[in-house]
């Protein structure tokens, strides 16, 4: 059968619109395609959903400072109830508990995903210091019981360990968590993001220094290794207590203040520190550096219980130890290669002479591998750093006028004579080491 002419143009017609139409619509869809496989095109729908480098430059390029300064009814809204508003209903943080924020757009989104995501580190942070706090309260125990022993062993501890070096030692435990504690923070946290508030930590030891001073006056002398032990774990556990209490309270106040608040998470989060999870160190790292750090420190204070100090040139390198050292176990004693000695000695039970002798002083490098160079080299650093040799902590202390003071950089804070000088020599001919010393205003 044979078309009429017509229709014919009809389908001419209708195979003209096909033709011109197929085509285009083929290259609208490889256009669309081409669109939305670009990869500036891909970036812009991801971006939604996935996140910017966790950085402090991303935390400062959103702003984000501002955004919870200025976040709607923020001053009135926990951390519980910002969260819940946003979509996490179950972000629940505190000391022992560990919020997580998820990935983003499951189903927090947007700058609210970052704040929820600082917010769970800082929280990992805090409960880092928490664990720190035990860990080094623990250390510190077994360190002091393990070289009071071996500096007083059976039976002559019983000599030895007068009820004034008894005394003596509760006041050098109470200086000792005022120094660790900076340390503690250091390491867990960072002093360049450690909020004001943190360093009411650092002020609990030196409240509790007095009273326990005080305690150990009135206590009879330990009469062997598990009495002594026992009176430590006593006082160390009160200590931690104490400071892992006021953690706790701390975190716990935080939280529960409003978010747009400087008492909230606007103070604890400003800058973007806590956005870079990379800056910080492991639980595990911090624990070894506690370790190195608790034994110095433990022996420091037990020798400024005793009223250690160290000497710069009081005597010429022509013993018969290293170098022309002291040799023995019961002196601490060292020679560098340019001949300067450097000793650390007692001040006598009246107060006026120098005591070489040190019982069973060999053991510190011996059994904790702490040597003679190493004590009065940290000793004398740490003198350097201070702004003077007598820093204290106040009542308005900050921890960052602490760092500033050196406090939580002077591992061993043994006072330091340094003899070297024509006219100390002279006046120590006079009137003897301990009194020089003091005319030059070393703390002894």
């Amino acid at each position: 059968m044979s078309l009429r002419p017509e229709a014919m143009l009809n389908l001419r017609g209708r195979l003209s619109v096909r033709a011109y139409l197929i085509p285009g619509i083929c290259v609208f869809l490889s256009w669309t395609a081409a669109a939305f496989n670009d990869p500036q095109h891909q970036i812009q729908l991801q971006s939604a959903c996935d996140p910017l480098p966790l950085t402090q430059e991303t935390w400062h390029k959103l702003n984000l400072d501002k955004y919870i300064l200025e976040y709607p009814g923020g001053r009135n809204l926990t951390v519980n109830d910002y969260a819940a508003g946003v979509g996490a209903k179950n972000f629940h943080c505190g000391i022992s508990e560990w919020c997580n924020a998820g990935q983003m757009c499951h189903p927090v989104q947007g700058l609210d995903w970052y704040v929820l995501f600082a917010i769970q580190e800082w929280t990992e942070r805090m409960n880092n210091l928490y664990a720190a706090i035990g860990f080094t309260m623990s250390l510190v125990q077994a360190n002091l019981l393990g070289i009071v022993s071996a500096l007083f062993p059976q039976p002559n501890n019983l000599r030895i360990f007068s009820q004034k070096t008894h005394f003596a030692m509760g006041a050098a435990l109470a200086s000792l968590m005022v120094a660790i504690v900076p340390m503690v923070l250091e390491l867990a946290l960072s002093v360049s993001i450690a909020a004001t508030w943190i360093a009411g930590l650092v002020l609990i030891p030196a409240t509790l220094a007095t009273g326990v001073s005080v305690a150990t006056q009135y206590k009879h002398v330990p009469k062997d290794a598990f009495g002594l032990g026992s009176e430590l774990n006593y006082q160390i556990s009160n200590y931690q207590e104490q400071v892992q209490e006021a953690l706790r309270n701390q975190t716990h106040s935080q939280l529960n203040a409003g978010i747009s608040s400087p008492e909230g998470m606007a103070g604890a989060l400003t800058g973007g520190s806590y956005l870079d999870p990379k800056q910080f160190r492991s639980l595990e790292s911090i624990e070894n550096d506690l370790q190195n750090i608790t034994v110095g420190a433990s022996v420091a204070h037990i020798l400024k219980s005793m009223n250690a100090f160290v000497t710069i040139g009081s005597d010429p390198c022509s013993g018969s130890g290293k170098n022309g050292a002291w040799s023995g176990d019961n002196v601490l004693s060292y020679c560098n290669s340019n001949g300067t000695m450097f000793n650390i000695v007692t001040v006598s039970s009246h107060r006026s002479k120098v005591k070489n002798h040190i019982p069973n002083a060999g053991a510190l490098a011996s059994k904790f591998g702490i040597t003679t160079e190493y004590l009065t080299s940290s000793a004398i650093e740490c003198q350097a750093t201070r702004k003077n040799s007598l820093v204290t902590m106040h009542a308005n202390s900050t921890l960052s006028t602490i760092e500033n003071d050196g406090a939580a950089k002077c591992i061993i804070d043994l006072p330091v004579c340094d003899c070297r000088s024509a006219e100390f020599k002279k006046r120590k001919k006079n009137i003897g080491t301990v009194k020089a010393c003091r005319e030059a205003g070393v703390a002894i």
